[in-house]
């Protein structure tokens, strides 16, 4: 499977004391670099985080999220293609855009 930005996976996260994991959706902002890694946004359906930008099913291209959920723009992580366990879809440009206008602006990024 050719992974893309925009692209919605589920990965095995590891719990903070790495001696479990949970499988955890991510949306990607690139592509995976030569080694199979790429940067993501982690996916929650839990609607109380602020730093988070709202997914309905208008935002996807193809494919579907089995709850309503949001992506949460606050914190970035970098993930190999090798963790993927399942492939959820992807979502549109303008909802793409969103998310990064959100997590530009929260990072305060330059283009």
């Amino acid at each position: 499977m050719t992974l893309e930005p925009g692209d919605i996976v589920l990965i095995p996260f590891p719990y903070t004391d790495l001696t479990s994991h949970k499988r955890r959706p991510v949306v990607l902002l690139g592509a995976p670099d030569e080694r199979g890694d790429f940067p993501c946004l982690a996916i929650t359906s839990r609607q109380q985080h602020t730093q988070a930008v709202a997914l309905d099913p208008s935002h996807m291209q193809q494919g579907q999220l089995p709850k309503p959920s949001w992506v949460r723009t606050g914190k970035v992580y970098t993930l190999n293609e090798s963790l993927v366990a399942k492939h959820f879809g992807r979502l549109t440009q303008t909802a793409l855009r969103q998310v990064h206008s959100d997590f530009c602006m929260r990072m305060d990024c330059r283009r």
